[in-house]
């Protein structure tokens, strides 16, 4: 009867305890990232009996998690890449709204049409005003646009502050709790810790959200926690921070770095998923890119117009000043240098400037000249200066071998954009030479308007006359000199301007080219001013003003469409891969209610048997006493 009521009794606790566990199923229905739990048995051993073996009944063998670790590593995984689509579309969305306002490419429309109003009355004051206004309004978008990127810059970095703070608070935690598995597992005699290991599943989980991860568990339980390339941040018992640090060649981004004896290893190259691998992946491939488009749009059309504006004569009779101020490029150093570069833009070469940056490095002898856009490298010997790509590179003072800059030509070339002329009377509409034909020719010839070559003559604005010889297949400037022949519709050059004279002319007849003084109602460089707008100049003289703009709003737009299907697409796998976890993990209520009436049952049915031992034993006893 003992063996009667010890399997009673064995089937009673084994019963009891798949109910505890069942009712703790029930109880964490709602808690995230519970792993449902079983109570596994088994038998225990037969006892021999007059050549029998009879069963002694059950005992727990352990209470186990329902748990496929393909699935958790999957289900990290899809967190991961669906953390980082979401994220790089997010910010890629707020450039795309930026740069898609269609407010540039308006203020652009204004300005030049303003400048075809002006052209129609040069010497109205009033429509000046309105140039003037356009002008500002102009300048200030391109600042604008630049204050808000760089705005978006800053914001990243918080981003990434932020992440790396959260990385930190989740690995130690994950330490903590890899100390009380550990401990755990000694005192339980290798029983597992289920509800500990669902806790540090679940910071693994939204770890890796944050940075990809992946996991290696040590013999012991511990758990080891690897982001990036292969970078340990929690070994065990202990978590080994991460740390923000300036970029050393450019000090307003952040990077992230690992720390120990004092030193700091940056490791942002290493991080490539979740939304710290995001915000670097944006940084790079968006925010970096379009910054500079801008800087190099807002370059292009100060540095064109501005030339152009200086080869005319403003209501003072002046020559033109700069019409548009800029910010200039950026030079950053590495604290180790010993010599030093400047960088200017070569405003004779605007069609070969890049939206890239650059990386210039010294190797003792020669500076070699890296593109951080397209990674064409390119030798630079000698002492400088050295053009190239529409920069003016000089040497300031020896180099190094190891010297390394960060050249940014554009990035902040739109940050100061403005106007520089006060007055509309500035506005050098005018050409500063005029043509005139003698009162006193009686040939059929006609002098075109003059064009500046160079405005830097100092006889730029002499008075000369071009006079017709007998025969008039000749002609001498200020009737003396040489002989030059005379072609109809040849230019004629001299003290920088060029003329053409078409026709038969008469011997005797004169043409004069003079200073344009007090030509208010000239227009002659104003039609040239207002041509700009249709001028290819950038991109190797393929490009205008607006085709610049157009490509850039198109590559964002692209790019952040790209971002918006590839989040839609990752969001599906992410829910997806929680519901493969799910159905094998997540608590099931009806089927957890079929286990309970099913153990309630079992239950029931040992405490039967221990009843049924206990009559038995009393009846036996009840015929002994007989």
């Amino acid at each position: 009867m003992a063996s009667v009521f010890n399997i009673g009794i064995s089937g009673l606790v084994t019963a009891q305890r798949q109910l505890s566990t069942t009712s703790h199923n029930i109880a964490n229905v709602n808690t995230e990232g519970f792993t449902r739990q079983r109570t596994d048995l088994t038998a225990l051993p037969a006892q021999g009996s007059g050549g029998l073996f009879l069963g002694s009944g059950v005992q727990v063998q352990e209470v186990s998690r329902i748990a496929d670790q393909f699935l958790v590593k999957q289900l990290q995984s899809a967190n991961a890449n669906e953390a980082k689509a979401s994220s790089y579309a997010a910010f890629a969305s707020r450039v795309d709204n930026l740069i898609g306002d269609g407010s540039l490419t308006s203020s652009l429309e204004s300005f030049f049409a303003a400048i075809q109003d002006v052209n129609g009355n040069p010497a109205s004051i009033s429509a000046r005003e309105v140039l003037l206004n356009s002008a500002q309004t102009f300048a200030s978008r391109f600042s604008d646009f630049e204050a808000r990127l760089s705005a978006t810059a800053r914001d990243l970095n918080g981003q990434i502050q932020g992440a790396v703070d959260r990385i930190n608070s989740l690995s130690e935690a994950i330490a903590d709790i890899n100390g009380d598995i550990v401990q755990a597992l000694g005192s339980g005699q290798g029983e597992q810790p289920n509800d500990l290991l669902d806790q540090r599943e679940r910071l693994v989980s939204d770890l890796s959200s944050l940075v990809g991860v992946n996991t290696v568990v040590q013999d012991d339980g511990a758990l080891n926690v690897f982001i990036g390339s292969g970078q340990l941040i929690v070994a065990a018992a202990t978590a080994l921070p991460l740390v923000t640090v300036p970029n050393p060649l450019d000090t307003t981004r952040l990077e992230v770095a690992t720390s120990g004896g004092g030193a700091s290893s940056i490791v942002s190259p290493l991080i490539t998923n979740g939304e710290l691998g995001a915000a670097f992946e944006f940084r790079a491939d968006m925010l970096d890119p379009t910054r500079n488009a801008i800087g190099r749009l807002a370059a292009a059309v100060t540095i064109s117009f501005n030339e152009q504006h200086r080869e005319g004569f403003d209501l003072n009779d002046n020559f033109g000043l700069d019409v548009f101020a800029l910010g200039t490029p950026q030079v950053n150093a590495d604290p180790a240098n010993t010599g030093s570069v400047t960088l200017a833009l070569d405003t004779t070469d605007v069609a070969s400037l890049t939206a890239a940056d650059y990386r210039l490095s010294h190797d003792g002898v020669d500076f070699t000249l890296l593109n951080l856009e397209s990674g064409a490298t390119q030798t630079l010997s000698g002492a400088g200066p050295f053009n190239v790509d529409g920069l003016t590179i000089t040497v300031s003072s020896p180099p190094a071998a190891g010297d390394v800059y960060l050249l940014q030509p554009t990035r902040a070339i739109a940050r100061n954009m403005s106007v520089s002329v006060s007055n509309p009377r500035e506005f050098a509409l005018a050409r500063p030479n005029r043509t005139s034909a003698s009162l006193s020719n009686i040939g059929a010839a006609e002098i075109s308007a003059p064009t500046v070559l160079d405005i830097t003559d100092p006889s730029l604005l002499t008075p000369t006359q071009i006079v017709f010889n007998d025969p008039p297949s000749t002609f001498q400037f200020g009737g003396v000199g040489p002989l030059i022949p005379y072609t109809s519709g040849a230019d004629i050059d001299l003290n920088g301007w060029r003329v053409q004279i078409s026709g038969v002319p008469e011997p005797g007849d004169t043409f004069t080219v003079a200073a344009n003084v007090g030509g208010a109602g000239d227009n002659g460089n104003g039609l040239l001013l207002g041509e700009l707008q249709l001028t290819k100049i950038i991109d190797g003289s393929t490009a205008t003003y607006q085709d610049a703009y157009s490509q850039l709003v198109g590559k964002v737009g692209a790019k952040t469409q790209q971002q918006q299907l590839s989040r839609d697409a990752l969001q599906v796998l992410q829910v997806n891969a929680q519901a493969s976890r799910d159905s094998l993990s997540a608590v099931n209520l009806d089927e957890e209610a079929a286990s309970l009436l099913r153990f309630q049952q079992a239950y029931t049915a040992a405490a039967q048997v221990i009843s049924i031992a206990n009559e038995t034993f009393d009846s036996l006893l009840a015929a002994v006493r007989r």
